[in-house]
């Protein structure tokens, strides 16, 4: 993003781990620099609106993680009424007594 000091257009430039000044111009490359800005703004506002996305196909999710507990638990509840057991996290059906 391009910025105004004592006159001059500068933008910065990350290298690495450095940063480093550029200079622009005076006067009429101001008005690029103007133009860069404006740039800049649009990314910013893009940014934030895919931010707001995100957040909204979080909540989402949320909403059918809990449907899936709620399933799971559910399941769980009938296979155990119904004379099954968990083994390792797998399903068997019991075993009957022997007399």
């Amino acid at each position: 993003m391009a910025y105004q000091k004592n006159g001059y257009w500068y933008y910065s430039v990350r290298e690495g781990q450095h940063v480093r000044t550029v200079y622009i111009g005076k006067d009429a490359l101001g008005l690029v620099a103007a133009c860069d800005n404006e740039r800049q703004q649009e990314r910013t506002l893009d940014r934030v609106r895919l931010q707001a996305l995100a957040i909204q196909e979080g909540c989402g999710d949320k909403a059918i993680d809990a449907i899936q507990a709620q399933l799971k638990s559910f399941t769980d509840n009938a296979l155990t009424a119904s004379g099954w057991h968990k083994h390792s996290g797998t399903w068997r059906k019991k075993r009957k007594k022997r007399q």
